[in-house]
């Protein structure tokens, strides 16, 4: 196997923790040195669920809920179960030859309010303790990515459009790049475009509303529906989906960026109270219908035009029902997932803050401007060297 660390390819390591809250992704990938685009190749992905005790801890930490020491205390923990993920990856047999020279650490968001509406300071809080990541690999951490934008202006998220636009941009295909994480979020990618054209955002709730059912209400120990099975065996609700697909956040223009705060515990209760007399089936094919609704309305919103191609990565893709769904949204434009690109559904956006970890420590910009409303173009990040000398 060539090693890497020759001229022409860095290699680096991401970190990924979503707002769903299941555990940890770590991809270990090259990326090419040189001019844009940059490609990213991913050599080794792993992910490490969170134990029931821990996902509980951040569960409340999102909702704000958590007493401050215990926060801190899962700082730290988060940061443990990162270095572990991490780990796993590296100890894959197709990465021994591979020595990461950064690691790119995303955090668990427990806090994201990006203008200050909430608690009258703009701010997004990732927690987990790079130091700790740092000590276990032996390498340098980028984290607490979303702040430098946040300082500029910007909403601080979606991060990922600096990468969709390296990895994906085509010189013929207009592709929207869509992640179905507990959030929704997409890139507009249209043929050739440059960083100043790249349109982004979350565009509502993604897998965070099907599986908060399926856990209050599913078979007792369910997290997910998989492959939307159950949806498919229901009808949805005509009437309750127009009502969602008319809330504020969905129908507001772009930038803009979403967490728990619009689509957690008061979403879910609004919906489970609106369907009271329904099926679990039923609502969770109201769900889905609601979720690809949404995303149909973000892609009206990202550009003029049918795109050619939707590409889906993250836990909904591999949601059949959901897959359909938004197919029937958007006739006219291929559903495909980022698998047929070569890159996993599943490993996507921790190769996206590898990617985003070796643009920081090169010295490069990781916002997209257009996408998050920043005033202006920065390197992302807080670096947290090796701890021991070489």
């Amino acid at each position: 196997m060539s090693r890497p660390d020759v001229v022409g390819y860095a290699c680096a390591l991401g970190i990924m923790t979503g707002t769903s809250a299941d555990g940890a992704d770590a991809a270990l990938v090259t990326v090419e040195r040189g001019l844009a685009p940059r490609r990213t190749r991913l050599i080794a992905w792993r992910h490490r669920g969170y134990p029931a005790a821990l996902r509980e801890r951040v569960l409340a930490a999102q909702e704000g809920i958590l007493p401050m020491r215990d926060l801190l205390a899962l700082h730290v923990e988060v940061g443990r179960h990162a270095a572990l993920t991490a780990r796993d990856a590296l100890a894959a047999r197709e990465a021994e030859a591979f020595t990461p020279e950064v690691a790119g650490l995303h955090g668990q968001t427990v806090f994201h309010d990006p203008h200050g509406k909430r608690s009258g300071t703009p701010l997004s809080i990732q927690i987990g303790e790079p130091t700790v990541v740092a000590r276990s690999l032996g390498c340098r951490v980028v984290s607490n990515f979303r702040m430098s934008d946040i300082l500029e202006g910007g909403e601080g998220a979606p991060l990922v459009p600096r990468f969709d636009l390296h990895q994906f941009v085509s010189d013929a295909s207009d592709r929207v790049l869509l992640n179905l994480g507990g959030i929704a979020n997409l890139t507009r990618l249209k043929p050739n475009a440059r960083v100043e054209d790249v349109v982004a955002f979350d565009c509502g709730a993604g897998n965070m509303l099907l599986d908060a059912i399926m856990a209050s209400v599913g078979p007792e120990g369910a997290r997910f529906d998989a492959d939307g099975a159950e949806a498919a065996r229901g009808r949805s609700a005509d009437d309750v989906v127009e009502e969602f697909l008319a809330d504020p956040f969905i129908a507001r223009r772009p930038p803009k960026s979403a967490g728990r705060e619009e689509f957690g515990v008061a979403y879910l209760e609004r919906f489970l109270a609106r369907t009271g007399t329904l099926s679990l089936a039923d609502r969770m094919r109201t769900a889905v219908e609601i979720t690809a609704g949404a995303v149909a309305h973000g892609v009206s919103l990202s550009g003029s035009g049918k795109p050619d191609e939707v590409l889906v990565s993250g836990g909904g893709a591999m949601n059949r029902t959901l897959l359909e769904a938004i197919g029937r949204a958007l006739p006219g434009s291929r559903v495909l997932t980022t698998e047929t690109l070569g890159v996993p559904v599943s490993a996507k956006e921790a190769m996206a803050f590898a990617f985003l970890a070796f643009e920081s420590v090169s010295g490069r910009p990781g916002n997209v401007p257009s996408a998050t409303g920043a005033q202006r173009e920065v390197i992302l990040g807080s670096v947290t060297p090796a701890p021991y000398p070489r």
